[in-house]
């Protein structure tokens, strides 16, 4: 009996210690920032660094003889900017169906061009272990743009090549 009462003053001992607390290992795993978006049902996402700026969308000024893809140009501060959607450029069903809500300004080139989304979802750190290559399921106009896949919020999150985005619409 003498022996059951050292046992448990010894564990509690331990508890009140700190021996037993959950020891939280830390693992330098490279990540990524990007931009997740949202565009009609499905999410894409953009490097944190080539995403210059995010603005609300409200107007764009019509170019003649400009395709569905690049439906106007947008004064941004006296600085014209191009304005890409991205629907049209991924061949989307939803595509023409109303502008987007925001006008993502990219750092590419120029820096002149952006793409109109439907949300921002979020800005996220993710483990360059989580992206995994485009699955061979992927819609077949967004192969040519897509860089990889990961899960977000159990759903998948297609990462998209900004240079061909802007590629598609110079032709």
């Amino acid at each position: 009996m003498t022996n059951d009462v050292v046992k448990s003053d010894r564990i509690l001992k331990q508890i009140t210690q700190g021996s037993f607390t959950e020891k939280v290992v830390e693992v330098d795993e490279e990540t990524i920032s990007l931009l997740i978006v949202q565009l009609g049902e499905h999410l894409f996402a953009l490097l944190g660094a080539e995403a210059r700026e995010i603005m609300p969308f409200s107007e764009s000024t019509w170019i003649p003889g400009a395709t569905p893809v690049l439906p106007g140009v947008m004064n941004v501060r006296g600085d014209v900017a191009a304005v890409i959607d991205a629907k049209q450029v991924l061949m989307m069903p939803e595509a023409g169906s109303g502008a987007g809500s925001f006008f993502v300004l990219l750092r590419h080139g120029d820096g002149r061009s952006g793409i109109l989304v439907d949300n921002i979802v979020d800005v996220a750190e993710v483990s360059v272990n989580e992206n995994k290559p485009p699955l061979p399921s992927l819609d077949v106009g967004w192969q040519r743009f897509a860089v990889s896949q990961f899960e977000y919020r159990g759903r998948i999150v297609t990462l998209l090549k900004v240079e061909e985005l802007i590629a598609a619409v110079r032709g």
